[in-house]
């Protein structure tokens, strides 16, 4: 399973609106088959206000084609770990933190290990559920991503003081880790499926 993270951006307007009718609507007749929308990610903070990540997954890479006035500014290759545990589109609104990791590659292994260790008394002390642990689909990865549910950012306060156990997974991976960076971010959710989009 191949994922991709594309940053995509209004160049025309100051808001997401028009990015997400095109990543809801126009998008979907230019997806290869086997390839499905995961997620549209709009900015709560670390992103602009005319930006979004639009999540893709699949057995192949995807270029989306742009109408003019948006731009593609970045996008990222990735290959999941040991999450997610399933690949369905995302329908569950609440926070999905990006957290960007620059790492070594060597030490990614230990990384994942450390993570997986952590999580089941992290999430059952918090209203929270990691989504994907995701590696740079390159030979020498030096990028991971992990994508974490929280119900609302309280939870996501509260869960900056994990249990110890988990705790000493965190730091021992923090240490691990060249640089962090968490972006927030809210599920944007297809009107048509009869849920809320977070417009």
């Amino acid at each position: 399973m191949h994922y991709q993270v594309h940053l995509i951006k209004d160049l025309e307007r100051p808001g997401a609106a028009r990015l997400v009718e095109f990543a809801h609507n126009d998008l979907i007749g230019q997806l290869p088959d086997k390839v499905a929308v995961y997620g549209v990610f709009l900015s709560l903070f670390g992103l602009a206000s005319n930006e979004v990540y639009l999540v893709t997954c699949g057995e192949t890479t995807f270029t989306p084609q742009l109408p003019g006035g948006m731009d593609r500014p970045r996008s990222h290759d990735f290959i999941p770990t040991i999450r997610p545990l399933d690949h369905e589109p995302r329908q569950e609104p609440g926070i999905y933190v990006f957290r960007w990791f620059s790492v070594n590659a060597d030490d990614v292994d230990e990384i994942v290990r450390l993570s997986g260790e952590a999580w089941p008394e992290f999430e059952a002390s918090f209203d929270t559920r990691v989504q994907g642990l995701f590696v740079e689909a390159t030979e020498q990865p030096t990028q991971m991503l992990l994508i974490t549910w929280y119900r609302n950012l309280a939870v996501w306060e509260a869960s900056r003081h994990p249990p110890a156990s988990s705790r000493d997974n965190f730091l021992r991976r923090h240490q691990l880790t060249r640089q962090a960076r968490p972006i927030a971010t809210m599920l944007s959710i297809d009107e048509s499926k009869g849920l809320v989009s977070h417009t």
